[in-house]
């Protein structure tokens, strides 16, 4: 498969590269790897969004971000318009910020399935920022839900973490 040409740091960014971190197993490294990609790429000069897409918030926490004082979050991008802005959090590393997530989110899957393209809200919520970021970072929730399906019909590229263990296959 064709591997996109990666833009050298000091370039702008011109469309972001989108990537899922999916395992419909919990506990296998998705949010570990999200930070530390993240950081990495931040580190080496590029531009990085984190999206927490878990409603356990666990990304959100491992940036210091408090899920339950968090006014806005991806679910208010996603179901009440809220501007991709107001959800955009900074972090302790430079160049990477964070969409935040908590409880609030579990309620946009049941919510979801009676809108019309309903597997392409996140990536109605995420286009207007692929001209900001070199890349996006999708943390997404243990299972094969409709918000896993969002984060896969946004992404271009799907990383699945995995444990060398028999139940992680």
């Amino acid at each position: 498969p064709h591997i996109p040409e990666m833009h050298p740091p000091s370039a702008p960014p011109t469309r972001a590269h989108i990537i899922a971190m999916c395992n419909q197993k919990g506990g296998v490294g998705k949010t570990t790897t999200t930070i530390n990609l993240g950081a990495a790429l931040a580190e080496a000069g590029y531009r990085v969004l984190l999206v927490d897409f878990d409603p356990q918030g666990s990304l959100s926490v491992g940036l210091g971000a408090d899920p339950h004082s968090m006014d806005l979050s991806i679910y208010n991008a996603l179901m009440d318009d809220a501007s991709v802005d107001e959800v955009l959090l900074p972090t302790g590393v430079e160049g990477m910020d964070l969409i935040g997530s908590n409880i609030d989110l579990s309620a946009a899957e049941l919510q979801l399935v009676s809108e019309v393209a309903r597997e392409q809200a996140l990536s109605r919520v995420l286009t207007p920022l692929r001209s900001r970021y070199h890349f996006i970072l999708i943390d997404c929730a243990p299972s094969l839900g409709l918000l896993t399906i969002n984060a896969m019909t946004a992404a271009d590229r799907v990383l699945i973490p995995l444990e060398c263990e028999y139940f992680a296959l």
